[in-house]
């Protein structure tokens, strides 16, 4: 009778590999870095990302727009409080583990690799949904509009005829006690797409099919972090923080649905966000864009000529005045460290997009407004 020698021998494990730990969690990193090397290799081809933009990324977002549109909420905040809950149970557990078992130094390791899948795979999804859209057409190409620079008497007549705007309109507003403007968030989101029907018949090129702006749960938090509103890409989501002085509510509305229409340059939505509301019919809105257009108008001016400036700023009646320094007041509470760290944050990844302003590039729409009351009219 035949014996298998296996019968006379002690059956051990296979031998391990002492890298195969390290395999997952690396092949994790490498698909969605793969993607971004891609794109870094092929952004300059701005026919490709032209068809990437109009015929892949547009279409799904105009799905994802109708289908969160059907929700009483904004699906991005969910996204990001489970997010936000995923990276504290995460920092939990990594410690919990480091502490409770061996071989310490793989399993950190190994959970840093996660994380660093985890942060690429999120960034991928932005860059394929959003970042291909700052390397398509502009839009100085899409729309002809070209921003130019401006002596200090076109931008001094342009900030004295916005003031002379706010002024006009101020009367109209509703206001509390303290004499500040007060309106109706929920109205206004629900109005906001009316007003660019006036910025598509001017821009025809920038016509897409719009969706209502949602107010913002968590608007108190996103103060303290210093926006007024997002635009969430893998929602298709225009958010307003409504907890913000309710002046510029309108404004930041129409800046958030200017994204929807592929514009990605921030300064570029602010100028659409100034032109749709001074354009449209509803007072509300006149009167918020015309006092961001002033805001952005006055701010340009203190760096060119603060007599200019004072000479214009003299001219604005006590109602602008107090809405003016409410929205400063407003701001201040929130200075801290997390609001520059955000900040800065934010820069550093509009400036991975090649918007090198980073944030700056918000004050810039002066140009485009020099350009279009000067130039066009």
């Amino acid at each position: 009778m035949l014996h298998r020698r296996t019968m006379y021998e002690e059956i051990t494990a296979p031998p391990r590999h002492s890298c195969r730990w390290l395999l997952a969690p690396a092949l994790w990193c490498a698909v969605p870095g793969a993607f971004l090397l891609a794109f870094q290799l092929v952004k300059g081809n701005q026919g490709l990302m032209n068809f990437l933009v109009n015929w892949v990324t547009t279409p799904i977002k105009h799905l994802l727009s109708r289908c969160c549109g059907l929700l009483p909420f904004a699906l991005a905040e969910v996204i990001w409080a489970a997010g936000v809950l995923a990276v504290i149970a995460f920092l939990v557990r990594t410690v919990w583990l480091l502490i409770r078992r061996e071989e310490r130094l793989k399993r950190l390791l190994r959970r840093a690799l996660a994380a660093l899948a985890a942060a690429l795979v999120v960034y991928s999804c932005y860059t394929a949904m959003w970042g291909v859209n700052y390397y398509s057409d502009s839009f100085s190409q899409r729309t002809g509009l070209t921003a130019r620079g401006c002596t200090v008497e076109e931008l001094t007549q342009l900030a004295a005829a916005f003031a002379n705007r706010c002024n006009e309109l101020s009367d109209q507003m509703n206001r509390d006690e303290d004499g500040v403007t007060q309106v109706d968030a929920a109205a206004v989101l629900q109005q906001s797409t009316d007003c660019y029907q006036v910025v598509f018949e001017e821009f025809p090129a920038l016509e897409q099919p719009l969706f209502t702006p949602k107010a913002m749960f968590f608007s108190l938090i996103i103060s303290y972090m210093g926006f007024t509103g997002f635009y969430f890409p893998m929602t298709a989501e225009s958010l307003v923080n409504v907890d913000q002085p309710d002046c510029l509510i309108a404004a930041t509305a129409l800046h958030e649905l200017s994204h929807q229409c592929n514009v990605a340059e921030e300064d570029a939505c602010n100028f659409l966000a100034i032109i749709g509301g001074l354009h449209c019919d509803n007072v509300t809105f006149q009167y918020s864009s015309a006092l961001m257009g002033y805001i952005h108008l006055s701010n340009a001016l203190y760096s060119a000529s603060s007599t200019a400036w004072q000479s214009v700023r003299a001219t604005l009646n006590e109602q602008v005045l107090a809405d003016l320094s409410d929205n400063t007041a407003y701001w201040a509470q929130f200075e801290s460290p997390v609001q520059e760290a955000s900040e800065q944050i934010y820069t550093g990844f509009l400036e991975s997009y090649g918007q090198t302003e980073g944030m700056k590039s918000y004050g810039q729409c002066v140009d485009l407004l020099v350009a279009y009351y000067f130039d066009t009219e």
